[in-house]
């Protein structure tokens, strides 16, 4: 019996091709892929503007979702939390153009809300659903969620809590390791 050596060529590549564009979720540890997305401002916004300065929280919803327009609403409410933990905030919403413009109009963030309408960005972190990433001031992946309104203000408090463990681990920002009483 014969085989067709070029036959299995032709699924072996197959296999090496479908692998490349099979990407792994991002996990605690990693560093988050970088993007350029254009903010309510007309403002082209990257991670890269806050590298070294500030922690980011991202926020990806879907602006078709009431729950999640309640959700960036609450975000909103306890902005001022997140900046006193030296951290931005950039919320990323997929959606159409006009219904970008009309939510960045009705919410008036005090973070900048940037558009995904393609959704490379969303692709590039894995998201599924409404999630919520918290990075270091240098890039690193600290936590990752889903949210959901019934979980948002637990999930709120952990990144609180993940962004003062990393301002206590950060030896350059000056802050002590341990308070002192």
């Amino acid at each position: 019996m014969q085989t067709n050596d070029a036959h299995t060529d032709d699924i072996t590549i197959g296999e090496e091709a479908m692998a490349q564009f099979v990407r792994p979720g991002l996990k605690v540890g990693h560093i988050i892929p970088g993007f350029k997305l254009n903010s309510a401002q007309n403002a082209e916004i990257s991670p890269v503007d806050y590298k070294g300065r500030k922690n980011l929280v991202i926020i990806f919803a879907d602006l078709r979702s009431g729950s999640d327009l309640e959700m960036l609403a609450e975000v909103g409410r306890r902005y001022h939390e997140f900046a006193d933990d030296n951290a931005e905030v950039l919320a990323i919403a997929t959606g159409s153009k006009e219904e970008f413009d009309v939510c960045a109009k009705t919410l008036r963030l005090q973070f900048p809300l940037l558009s995904d309408a393609g959704r490379e960005t969303t692709c590039s972190y894995c998201v599924a659903g409404t999630m919520i990433f918290v990075t270091d001031k240098f890039g690193e992946l600290k936590m990752l969620s889903g949210l959901t309104e019934s979980n948002l203000d637990e999930k709120l408090d952990e990144a609180r809590s993940t962004l003062e463990l990393i301002e206590l681990e950060c030896p350059e920002c000056g802050v002590s390791t341990w308070p002192v009483e």
